[in-house]
């Protein structure tokens, strides 16, 4: 009795054995599983993203791009080491992003380097003059620890390789008037749009052409430097003066067998003319608009009234009179009309006036609504302007738009507390101090900005003389390609301010501190011009920092702490009761 006790004990029942190969079964299918799961993962990416704004969701531009790289892209991170959080979490999203573009590609391949990584101070700087050299330039930063303050350079930089060619990233995003916090935000936001634009620049030998005009009054490049730079980031830069020169903005390409035909192209992908100021030349228009012809693209910033803030720095009033410089003339026959008006809005930007003195000596300011700077809400429904901040203004006219075939899309539209001043206009200070009747401001929206594309005609058709048009020199065509162009009533919208002699960033208001959208706008039109339109939702992609609350925090710590240790204790026991009902329950039942 008691052997066949033992016996039955260690020989398995027939439900005994039936419950174990299940479970084997179960083990096996399992495995099974997973390994499908894992090859699948392997050859076929997919992520669900959450988040509101598509946060870890890389745009189609960026997939393209990667998808196309057929050798490797090294990217070295310095951002890395004993460094403060807020600068940790750039180096975290640097990173994430980094995986997110290798899961499309696996010629993606990163380093991140720790500069401080060294025993001897001598190796140290040698690096550190290596990272010079090369156009690094550290921050310095304060961490306490134990009490004490400790001082380190960070180089919060990307390097990337791909075929021999290298570029230089910074991650930073710098915007004077913002905070460290706000700064670090604004560079992970940017994180996808500087990572894309500079593999774009390292992969794609061929750069497009920009040139700003020059001869006719138009900006330094002292005034527009910030503009200037921010294009060449990806295109090249460069300045022209026409001075009726037939090759200044087109090449006259001779046929090898017939030396009478001549074709013509353009040496531009696109024409900048910032404000001129003096009259261009019979001839200088007609190059422009064969230049147009033949496919150029151009982004126009016209005054049509001349006046400036600077008038008023010495003088109590001044006139704004009409510019005359010819423009208007050709841009009718494309399809607008500059007036020769002053738009001035409710919405506008602050100026400040001396109003008296404080007890050192120091000027007491006051700020001003200014009507004559009117801040203009970008139109959404256009890439070009959607998600970009307002764009300041100053001293801005009014836009119609005239019979053409070119199809239009207003960019940019005053608000509906608009007042408009037809020339000439009395501007003086004196207005900050007078009371503002908001029933005056009742012009209605106001167009400052106009997109025109499609086929132009000729503003020098039927207006050349036979010989003229018959000279295969001159190539004369009075119907374009399809093209496009911009038209900004303000010229005034592309200049960078100063000071203490210091370059403030296009669209930054030394006043206020106040961060406009000009530079984004101005960069979108050129990108949209040249095709290059997979940049400009990639600049304006929003990417919200949600932010805890401080104060819950250190109120709930201790619940949230309890909760954290004693809950898996707890669902832990729970589940092992539960098992262990269930499986004393299939046993009694199987007997």
């Amino acid at each position: 009795m008691k052997k066949n006790f033992w016996k039955s004990l260690f020989k398995p029942s027939s439900v005994k054995a039936d419950v174990k190969k299940s479970h084997i079964l179960q083990l096996i299918l399992g495995l099974v599983i997973i390994v499908f799961l894992n090859v699948i993962g392997y050859y076929f990416f997919a992520r669900i993203d959450l988040t509101q704004e598509k946060r870890y969701t890389l745009s189609e531009s960026s997939k393209n791009l990667i998808g196309s790289l057929e050798d490797i892209v090294f990217v070295r991170c310095y951002l890395e080491g004993d460094i403060t959080s807020e600068y940790k979490k750039l180096r975290n999203e640097t990173k994430e992003m980094l995986d997110q573009f290798r899961a499309y590609n696996d010629n993606i391949e990163y380093e991140f380097i720790d500069p401080n990584n060294f025993e001897k101070a001598k190796d140290k700087n040698e690096f550190y003059q290596r990272l010079f050299e090369k156009g690094f330039n550290p921050l310095l930063t304060t961490s306490t620890s134990n009490n004490s303050q400790i001082q380190q350079y960070i180089f919060p930089y990307l390097e990337i390789t791909y075929k021999g060619r290298d570029m230089i990233v910074p991650l930073i995003s710098s915007k004077n008037g913002f905070s460290g916090e706000s700064i670090i935000n604004a560079s992970i936001q940017n994180l996808e749009y500087n990572l894309y634009t500079a593999i774009r620049s390292v992969a794609t030998q061929q750069r497009g052409k920009i040139a700003f005009l020059y001869g006719h009054g138009e900006w330094g490049v002292e005034n527009i430097w910030d503009f200037i730079s921010s294009l060449g980031e990806y295109y090249d830069v460069d300045s022209v003066s026409i001075n009726e020169k037939l090759n200044a903005l087109t090449e006259r390409v001779y046929d090898s067998i017939n030396p009478n035909l001549v074709k013509t192209k353009n040496r531009f992908d696109c024409l900048i003319v910032a404000k001129p100021t003096s009259i261009f030349s019979y001839k200088d228009l007609y190059l422009i608009d064969q230049y147009l012809m033949h496919g150029g693209k151009i982004l126009w910033l016209i005054d049509p009234l001349d006046v400036s803030m600077d008038s008023l720095q010495t003088q109590a009033s001044t006139f704004a009179m009409t510019n005359f410089t010819g423009v208007d003339d050709i841009l009718f026959r494309y399809g607008v009309k500059l007036n020769t008006n002053l738009v001035t809005d409710m919405q506008c930007a602050k100026i400040p006036i001396v109003t008296g003195q404080y007890q050192n000596n120091t000027p007491q300011m006051t700020y001003y609504p200014w009507n004559f700077f009117p801040e203009i809400n970008p139109n959404a429904n256009h890439i070009i302007s959607d998600k970009i901040s307002p764009v300041k203004m100053e001293f801005v006219s009014s836009i119609d738009t005239t019979s053409s075939p070119a199809k239009k899309t207003i960019l940019l539209s005053s608000s509906n507390r608009t007042r408009v001043l037809n020339s000439p206009v009395n501007v003086s200070l004196q207005m900050l101090k007078q009371k503002q009747d908001a029933s005056l401001f009742n012009s209605g929206a106001k167009n400052v900005a106009v997109l025109l594309e499609g086929e132009f005609t000729s503003a020098f058709k039927n207006r050349l003389t036979p010989a003229m048009e018959l000279n295969s020199q001159i190539a004369f065509k009075d119907f374009s390609d399809t093209t496009a162009m911009i038209v900004v009533a303000d010229g005034d919208v592309v200049r960078n301010d100063f000071m203490n002699g210091q370059l403030l960033p296009l669209g930054y208001d030394k006043y206020t501190r106040q961060m406009y959208g000009n530079k984004e706008f101005l960069i979108n039109c050129v990108n949209y011009l040249c095709g290059d339109e997979d940049l400009i939702p990639l600049r304006s992609r929003e990417v919200i920092m949600r932010k805890l609350d401080v104060a819950k925090i250190e109120r709930e710590k201790t619940a949230w702490q309890v909760v954290n240790v004693a809950l898996p204790v707890v669902v832990i026991i729970l589940f092992g009761v539960i098992l262990s009902v269930l499986r004393k329950k299939r046993y009694t039942n199987s007997k």
